[in-house]
């Protein structure tokens, strides 16, 4: 039995083994046989097993085994027929199992082929659709078919039956086909245009072809052809292809043609036609068929074109039927579905049916009623037969929607549920393959029947449950993933779907898709909040998809990793769910632990990218109340109190946020008012005030907020009840104690009065009907009652009043205790108070609109419904006595003789006790009666008397007495006095001790007083009143007699015990006078108001003007505004020092007047005018107003012009310099005669308002002067002087002596030595020069003068054309006398003073008289000016005054404008005068400049401040025209490094460093230059000798480092920077041997002389090196980037490619110091474009760029050159710039020989700069990189420093450039 059981065991193993047994893919296979061609055919096992491969007939076949990878093991073999033998044989090819041994078998039968035939899907084409397949198929001899044909040649042709007609189709390969792909087994094929077993054919026609296939060997030659008829149709169908229509009821059908892939109708085409099959079932006309009577038949489409022998071609047809109605149906499409949705649009259609269940078309000829509710389901459109509506859902509920046709009808009942919505609808999830975490997403739908489906579309991806939570499962492969063009990739993509359970059809979609993260950023966040309290961020991340930015709508499974720079707050991951932000993804929650800012980096590592974005995070002290501590308020009604809070949120200063304070509470019942503190001051109050009954609550919320929509706000609130109540009771107490001495019976109801007016206080209390207290009660009104003794109350017998005691709280009033002071003048045994509370304070109410209730105070009886006021009242009893107190705590005792001291005191309790410190100085006597103390003083002395009260707790009375005499004497008063007025003098007299005698006014002679005045005819002195004085002043009067200044000595005292006060100096001056006395303006012309007289030297002198409509003034300048008159009215204000007050001392008044400007007139000294002279000619307006008053006018144009330009001509004083004036300035101008003649000079004016004037001219009469011509005259011109007048004679011998001719007339006289004095008679006379041996004869004629002339002496020239003068200008003029011709008179006059000259507007030109006639005038501000220069003595002088304009404006050519510079600042001044102008400074040892380049240096300071260095341009040693600036110079006592910190990357380091002065805290830069570049150029090394560099270490790794590192100073002249620099001494690589990986802290510093010194820390951080520098690309070979450099800077590369379409860039692996990288270059890499890959190390901060280049650019430019050799060619091509750069080259020569040549060469003064050789470059770089081509570095804003443009101005103070972030202190640090 056991045998049997094993048997039957094994036999079903054996079965198995059978079963699953391998197997080969053909048993059996048939191949032809070709004489020139071997055919393959692969056999293939199922089973990957190791397999033996035979053949049993190798001379038919061959087996070829196919082994994959490196393995000896074959599971196919290739099967080629060998034999050439054209007959049936077999073989048999074996493939055994090498482990097992199994043998499996296929049999290859090869045979000729007998005949062929084609496979095809139809016979038929259409035109534009896809090209169809036709394949060959071979048979033997026996029909069975071979099995392959690949690799056999075939003929395909192509004929047509009609050669006048074009062919039906063509051939395609597949290549050429969008719709196929290559086959492999005709990739050859196609590649070589041979024809295989399959084709493509493509219709292009319609008509038929026929396809004749051939095989194109010889060996088959009897195989017949195979001939194919293809027919081409057009692609038309008709619609409807079937339809069933009623009796007698029609149909319309269509054509419609696909043409370009869109149905064209073509029912009215003429060609295509519809024919009717059997014309008795139905008729057609037209397109449109009618039903005839019942049956069935064809509708056939006939082309009018096809010949008729194509007829039969079977087209496009379509079945009608004509039937009976049988049933009538309703449907509601698309869903079949009655269960809908509102929004959702349906077709309920009415369907007929036939009675074989056909449906029937229904026509206009018979119609379908139907019935439903509109109101639910709305109807949009609907067919005429009523079988179709088309509608809307509109709202829900359920309609029964009914339909009939004759005696048929149906019904069915609609749905409708509430809209379906799914949120939310898209999802953008995160994709990160380290993140191993799920992520779980809630879906919630609304709407429908609220019974859901819910479906993912992949499991594998997202599952979700019955509850809509959907939970990803994402595991991807990389091969799963798509890619965006961007270059992002798609991870993966899913929805979620739900849909009503009851009709699945009716469902929304959600997208999700799966993306990289790209970037984080923080979207929302509230920076501040309470500690222990939380900060919200919302953090968002995004994907790039679709060349834009999509946010995460969940990252939970992220993690984000925080740094703080301050750790104040802890992340906390257990709390619930936070509504997200707009584009956020997960909520981080922070809580505060500490009070503080911080900074926050939120940041997310993704494949070696860092995600990150930083906040700044504030934490604040938690908003509470201070007072009331109870935080509860009971008022009544018209009362308030003052609520303080404390903390909360302040006002933060480094962020544009504002704080916002909101309040909430009951307007009603309470109004509330915020209380104004300091905003340093960390509290908030607010007062509250009750205005009715009730209980409310008080909100205040106070928070930052931001105008971005980023930043959200903290509230932080409280709330503090308040209660609004009625008072009900009242409570008052007093707390006094006395003495246990006390002699009284009734201590414990003695009451003392504490203060010197006799007060008491008594506390009130009042509360509410629950024993509240009202915290004030100032709206109560109380009324008061007292009793002394037994008498009754009275109401109003004893002084008294309510007041409230008040804290200051922070300062913040807050009501402590009400109180009643009383005023008691008698003292009383059983004194009584009463208070009551009787109603409200009304006129407080009414004062704040509050209505109380009435009556007041009233109480409901709910019983009786009646209202009472109950009696709200209190009594309290005292016995009273004074207080004993003293009126006074120090007194002083005149020592007089009978002189006492009476001094009153209160009664106390009556029992005293007195005792003097010291006896003999005072005698005390105590009056009982008369309640005063007597004091007789004995001798000078101080002693102390205390006053003790037995009874009273108050303390003892304490007198100081001092027995004085009068020890000093002090005099107040003014120092200056009008003649005729008086001023008050206060003396005060001080005792023995110094301290204010207390000066009785009734007893003056007592004191002895007298005063001395040392010139009593200029002032006098008396006593004045005595009122309304402080104690120990005396009044006295001084009046002012003559004009003066004498001095006052007050005295006191007799004999030895006289006592003088200092004497006082006061002036008498006389009243001040106004000038000008009489003037007339007009409108918008200005004069300025000067005074005489007047206090000297300095007098403030105040203007006021009557009228200011009509003119206003400014600094003393009026200007007109309107035509009229006014006064102005000028007075001299000194301060008072006994009132401490401004009072007048004098005044004056004069009138102005404004008329109008009704014409000009030209006045000019000659009509007749010698040639060659010249003359001024001035504008004076009509009536009567000088070019003093027009000159001042603002836009006046005036036009100049002569009838005869050749004979004068007009220019101004200034043109000779450079400077034009416009026509806005052209007042007064030089004619100058040039040829005789008559001409007419014209004046055109043009005011402000347009207004032209009437011109004006003058004729003028040019001639020439009487010559003698023959015979040659010696010419020997006379003297012509001026009447009055010196001259000084000066021959060339020193024996000369000079007299008078003979017969000279007497009309001057002259001395021996040549002094010729003119006197007043005009006319001629001869003076003879005689010596030993020569007589000289010289002619003098005296001449009146007829006008003078003012001329610029030209000593300067400016650069280019001006047309204003600039502002700094000094300039030199001479006046020059003139007879009645023009000549000019000789005159050497010494006296100065001859020469005056006035201004319109004084105070803003410096003018100065210079001997000789000479002028010189500094203009140091901008003014719009007129200078009027003329003689003293105007005797026999016509025209004795000349007039120049003086517009002078700020010029841009003139730098610098700041006049405050330190040591060590380099100056390039800048002047608008000739280069040839030179620079000079008054002190070389502080500022030296170059004389020619006016750069200068600082090298020292001034001690004393405000002292000034003059720096000048131009001719100031002859006083001609120069530019002067001034210079204060300070020390500089700060140095500043632009960083606080930095890294550097060892080789070489320049920290810049700026020098400056405390006061100038914007100061950037020490080159202080207009333009820097120019000035730069100018500059060599600058020697640095300010300050010194020194490099410290604190560690022992970087005390090694101290050797290898150089520092020293520097100036770098482009950037304007002094700087330390740090040069590396040893090699790169013994650098990195001493640091290896660890951080190296430096420390730079920048020392000055003075101690005052800097630091900046430095992190050495080597940078990172790359090979090669640059890449050639010569072939698609990859190549390797080699990056060395510390381990930590590799690992956080990050090397990109900058164009990734054409290369990549792989990380191949990391060793120690080195990571290599490998760059594969696509096929399609350009050869002619530059490429580059971008190496950023954020550890180093370095950004390198390697280039790429083709090497095949070169070779093609040389290739395609059109020249032999590349010399000639490089000549050829560059020739345009050659003769470019030439022209360029002899310009500049030319310009800088013309414009230049005065200048000279510039040198640099050796003195300023000290040139030194320096043995590092000046280009290096300043960031402490190599300064290479392919390197750039990531700067700060702060550090990156641009070349300055040639044209920008250098922004020495506060450029936005040189501002470092670290110095701001807005740059976030992390831990």
């Amino acid at each position: 039995m056991t045998a049997s059981v094993v048997y039957f065991l094994l036999l079903i193993c054996a079965a198995n083994r059978l079963i699953d047994a391998a197997k080969l893919n053909h048993p059996r296979v048939l191949l032809p046989i070709f004489q020139e061609k071997s055919i393959n055919f692969t056999l293939q096992v199922d089973e990957r097993n190791c397999y033996k491969w035979t053949s049993s007939r190798q001379d038919l076949i061959s087996v070829m085994p196919v082994y994959h990878d490196f393995s000896e093991c074959a599971y196919e073999a290739v099967v080629t027929v060998r034999t050439r033998e054209r007959r049936r044989n077999t073989a048999i090819v074996f493939a055994e199992e090498v482990h097992t041994g199994a043998v499996l078998r296929c049999d290859v039968i090869v045979d000729n082929i007998a005949c062929l035939n084609v496979r095809t899907a139809t016979r038929q084409l259409y035109l534009e659709e896809a090209p169809a397949i036709f394949e060959l198929h071979a048979f033997d001899s026996q029909g069975n078919e071979f099995f392959t044909l690949e690799g056999i040649e075939f003929n395909w042709g192509i004929s047509e039956p009609d050669s006048k007609k074009p062919p039906a189709m063509r051939f395609l390969t597949f290549s050429q086909s969008p719709f196929h792909t290559v086959p492999p087994a005709l990739e050859k094929f196609e590649a070589v245009g041979i024809k295989g077993y399959m084709i493509l054919l493509e219709g292009i026609n319609t008509g038929t072809s026929k396809i004749t296939i051939t095989l194109p060997y010889a060996d088959y030659s009897n195989v017949k052809p195979l001939e194919v008829y293809i027919s081409v149709l057009a692609n038309i169908i008709i619609e409807p292809s079937e339809a069933t229509i009623l009796n007698k009821d029609s149909i319309s059908f269509r054509i419609l043609q696909l043409k370009m892939d869109k149905l064209h109708d073509i029912t009215e085409s003429k060609q295509y036609f519809l024919e009717v099959e059997d014309t008795e079932v139905a008729s057609l006309r037209g397109s449109t068929a009618t039903g005839g009577t019942l049956g069935r038949t064809q509708i056939l489409l006939r082309d009018r074109n096809m010949p008729e022998t194509d007829k039969n071609t079977k087209g496009p047809s379509a079945l009608l039927t004509v039937a009976e109605p049988h049933k009538l149906g309703i449907s509601l499409l698309p869903y079949n579905n009655w269960v809908t949705v509102e929004g959702e649009k349906h077709e309920v259609v009415f369907d007929l049916y036939a009675p074989d269940g056909q449906k029937v078309t229904l026509g206009n000829r018979f119609a379908i009623h139907s019935n439903l509710d509109k109101s639910l389901f709305g109807i949009l459109n609907k067919t005429k037969n009523g079988s179709c509506l088309y509608g809307e859902a509109l709202q829900k509920g359920v309609s029964t929607i009914s339909g009939m046709y004759d005696q048929l009808a149906v019904e069915a009942e609609l749905q409708i549920f509430e809209k379906l919505q799914l949120r939310p609808s898209k999802v953008i999830l995160p994709y990160d393959t380290n993140s191993i975490k799920p992520l779980k997403l809630q879906f919630y739908a609304a709407g429908g029947d609220y019974s859901y489906v819910w479906q993912s579309g992949n499991e594998q991806v997202l599952k979700i449950d019955a509850q809509g939570l959907a939970t990803t499962e994402m595991r991807l492969s990389t091969g799963t993933q798509e890619q965006y063009d961007d270059g992002n990739l798609l991870a993966a993509h899913t929805t979620v779907k739900v849909a009503l359970a009851k009709n699945q059809n009716v469902a929304q979609l959600a997208q999700i898709y799966f993306l990289s993260p790209q970037r984080l950023e923080i979207k929302q966040y509230n920076f501040e909040t309470a500690l222990k309290d939380y900060v919200l961020l919302h953090v968002a991340v995004y994907a790039h998809a679709n060349d834009s930015e999509v946010p995460f709508t969940n990252c939970d499974n992220l993690h984000f990793q925080l740094d703080f720079s301050q750790p104040i707050l802890q992340l906390e991951n257990n709390w619930e769910a936070e509504k997200l932000a707009p584009d956020a993804c997960h909520v981080l929650r922070l809580r505060a632990t500490a009070v503080g800012s911080t900074s926050l980096r939120v940041s997310y590592i993704f494949q070696d990218k860092v995600l990150q974005d930083a906040v700044d995070l504030h934490v604040f002290e938690a908003l509470s109340v201070l007072n009331p501590l109870e935080n509860e308020l009971v008022l009544p009604i018209g009362a308030s109190r003052n609520v303080i809070y404390v903390h909360g949120p302040r006002r933060i200063f480094t962020l544009e946020a504002e704080l916002t304070k909101a309040t909430n509470f009951n307007g009603k019942v309470v109004k509330v008012s915020e209380i104004e503190l300091d905003a340093e001051d960390p509290i908030t109050a607010f007062s509250i005030l009750c205005r009715e009954l009730g209980e409310t609550v008080f909100q205040y919320r106070v928070y930052n907020s931001l105008a971005t929509s980023k930043f959200v706000a903290f509230k932080s609130e409280v709330t503090t009840k308040v209660h609004c109540v009625m008072p009900r009771f009242l409570k008052l107490y007093s707390r006094q104690v006395l003495r246990q001495s006390c002699p009284l019976e009734h201590r414990s109801k003695l009451l003392y009065l504490k203060s010197q007016e006799n007060n008491f206080e008594i506390e009130i209390e009042v509360q509410d009907a629950k024993n509240r207290r009202l915290m004030n009660i100032s709206s109560l009104w109380l009324d008061w009652e007292f009793a002394a003794g037994d008498e009754r109350y009275h109401v109003d017998n004893i002084p008294h009043h309510q007041m409230s005691e008040v804290d200051l709280l922070h300062g913040v009033n807050v009501t402590s205790t009400e109180m009643l002071v009383l005023t008691l003048s008698e003292v009383s045994p059983n004194f009584r108070i009463k208070g009551t509370v009787v109603r409200y304070n009304d006129k407080m109410l009414a004062h704040h609109d509050i209505y109380a209730e009435r009556p007041p105070f009233g109480v409901k009886n709910l019983k009786t419904g009646s209202i009472t006021t109950p009696l709200i009242e209190n009594e309290i009893r005292f016995h009273t006595v004074n207080s004993t107190l003293l009126p006074k705590d120090h007194i002083s005792v005149y020592l007089a003789p009978n002189y006492r001291e009476r001094i009153p005191i209160a009664q106390g309790s009556g029992f005293f006790e007195m005792e003097l410190a010291e006896s003999g100085i005072v005698n005390v006597v105590h009056d009982e009666k008369a309640g005063i103390l007597l004091l007789t003083p004995l001798r000078l002395g101080h002693t102390r008397l205390e006053l003790a009260d037995r009874c009273l707790l108050n303390e003892n009375s304490v007198l100081s007495i001092s027995v004085v005499g009068i020890g000093s004497i002090s005099v107040v008063s003014m120092d200056r006095v009008e003649r005729t007025n008086s001023i008050e003098a206060i003396v005060k007299l001080f005792d023995t001790n110094d301290n204010v005698l207390d000066v009785d006014p009734n007893k003056l002679t007592v004191y002895d007083l007298s005063e001395v005045v040392f010139d009593p005819t200029i002032l006098s002195v008396r006593l004045d009143e005595q009122g309304h004085l402080e104690p120990g002043q005396i009044r006295y009067s001084i009046t002012g007699n003559n004009i003066g200044e004498t001095k006052i000595v007050f005295q006191a005292g007799k004999g030895s015990q006289q006592v003088s006060s200092p004497a006082i100096v006061v002036q008498v001056f006389a009243p001040i006078r106004l000038y000008p006395r009489d003037s007339t303006l007009v409108v918008g012309s200005s004069i300025q108001i000067y005074y005489q007289g007047g206090p000297q030297p300095n007098t403030n002198v105040i203007y006021t003007v009557e009228k200011e409509q009509v003119a206003t003034m400014s600094s003393a300048i009026v200007t007109a505004h309107r035509l009229g008159a006014t006064q102005i009215t000028g007075k001299c204000l000194l301060k008072n020092p006994v009132t401490g007050k401004d009072e007048v001392v004098s005044q004056d008044t004069i009138e102005v007047r404004v008329a109008a400007l009704k014409a000009v007139q030209i006045r000019t000294p000659l009509v007749r005018i010698r040639s060659g002279a010249v003359m001024p000619a001035t504008l004076w307006g009509q009536p009567d107003f000088s070019p003093m008053v027009l000159g001042t006018l603002e836009d006046l144009r005036i036009t100049w012009t002569v009838s005869q330009p050749d004979v004068v001509e007009i220019f101004n004083v200034f043109t000779a310099a450079g400077i034009e004036y416009q026509s806005g300035d052209l007042i007064s101008v030089r004619v100058r005669a040039m040829n005789p003649g008559k001409v007419t000079i014209i004046a055109s004016v043009r005011l402000a308002d347009g207004t032209k004037l009437p011109a004006t001219s003058v004729e003028l009469i040019v001639f020439k002067t009487l010559e003698l011509l023959e015979p040659k005259p010696i010419k020997m011109d006379s003297i012509l002087a001026a009447p009055r007048s010196t001259l000084q004679l000066k021959s060339n011998m020193g024996d000369a002596v000079y007299k008078l001719d003979e017969q000279s007339s007497g009309i001057v006289s002259v001395t021996p030595d040549g002094i010729v004095h003119t006197k007043d008679t005009l006319g001629r006379d001869l003076i003879i020069a005689k010596t030993v041996d020569q007589n000289l004869p010289i002619g003098i004629e005296v001449k009146n003068v007829q006008y003078i002339l003012v001329s610029l002496l030209p000593h300067m020239k400016f650069k280019k054309l001006e047309h204003k003068i600039p502002r700094g200008m000094n300039f030199l003029f001479k006046v020059s006398l003139h007879d009645n011709l023009g000549n000019e008179l000789s005159h050497n006059i010494e006296d100065a003073n001859r020469l005056r000259y006035d201004l319109a507007t004084k105070d803003v030109v410096d003018v100065q008289i210079d001997n000789n006639l000479t002028i010189a005038v500094q203009l140091q501000r901008e003014t719009n000016n007129m200078i009027s220069i003329s003689l003293k003595d105007t005797t026999g002088v016509k025209h004795a005054e000349d007039y120049i304009k003086l517009s002078v404006v700020e010029s841009k050519n003139i730098y610098p404008t700041k006049t405050i510079f330190s040591v060590g600042d380099i100056i390039c001044f800048d002047s608008p005068l000739t280069l040839s102008s030179i620079w000079k400074s008054t002190n070389e040892q502080i500022v030296t400049i170059n004389k020619h380049t006016g750069i200068a240096r600082v090298l020292n300071h001034r001690h004393k401040l405000g002292e000034k260095i003059v720096i000048s341009s131009g001719d100031e040693a002859n006083r001609g025209g120069f530019i002067k600036y001034d210079l204060e110079v300070r020390e500089s006592d700060a140095i500043v490094f632009d960083k606080s910190t930095d890294k550097f990357s060892g080789s070489e380091y320049r920290g810049q460093l700026v020098l400056r002065n405390h006061i100038q805290s914007e100061k950037r830069s020490n080159l202080i230059a207009h333009n820097v570049t120019k000035c730069a150029v100018q500059l060599d090394n600058v020697s640095v000798d300010v300050f010194t560099c020194r490099l410290v270490a604190k560690d022992v790794l970087g005390r090694q480092l101290l050797k290898l590192y150089k520092a020293q100073p520097m100036f770098d002249a482009f950037s304007g920077k002094y700087s330390c620099r740090l040069e590396l001494l040893s090699s790169f690589v013994e650098l990195l041997a001493v640091v290896k990986t660890n951080d190296v802290l430096l420390e730079l510093r920048a020392a000055m002389p003075n101690g005052v010194l800097d630091t900046m820390s430095l992190k050495l951080v080597p940078g990172i090196k790359v090979m090669p520098e640059s890449v050639q690309v010569t072939d698609l070979k990859p190549q390797e980037l080699h990056i060395s450099g510390l381990d930590k800077a590799l690992h956080k590369l990050q090397v990109k490619s900058s164009n990734s379409k054409y290369f990549s860039v792989d990380f191949l692996e990391h060793g120690h110091g080195i990571s290599k990288y490998s760059l594969r270059f696509f096929e399609d890499f350009p050869m002619d474009e530059h490429f580059y890959v971008l190496i950023e190390s954020p550890e180093t901060e370095q950004i390198i760029e390697v280039p790429i280049a083709g090497s095949t650019m070169l070779a093609q430019k040389c290739a395609d050159r059109p020249y032999g050799g590349p010399l000639v060619y490089r000549l050829v091509e560059n020739i345009g710039f050659l003769l470019t750069t030439t022209v360029i080259v002899i310009i500049s020569i030319w310009v800088y020989m013309a414009c230049f040549q005065s200048q000279g060469v510039t040198q640099v003064n050796c003195e300023v700069f000290q040139m030194q050789k320096s043995k590092n470059s000046p280009t290096a770089s300043p960031n402490g990189f190599d300064d290479s081509s392919s390197f750039r570095r990531n700067y700060s804003h702060s550090s990156r420093r641009d070349h300055l443009d040639n044209s920008m101005d250098s922004y020495v103070y506060g450029s936005p450039r040189l501002s470092s972030a670290n110095r701001s202190g807005n740059s976030p640090r992390f831990n």
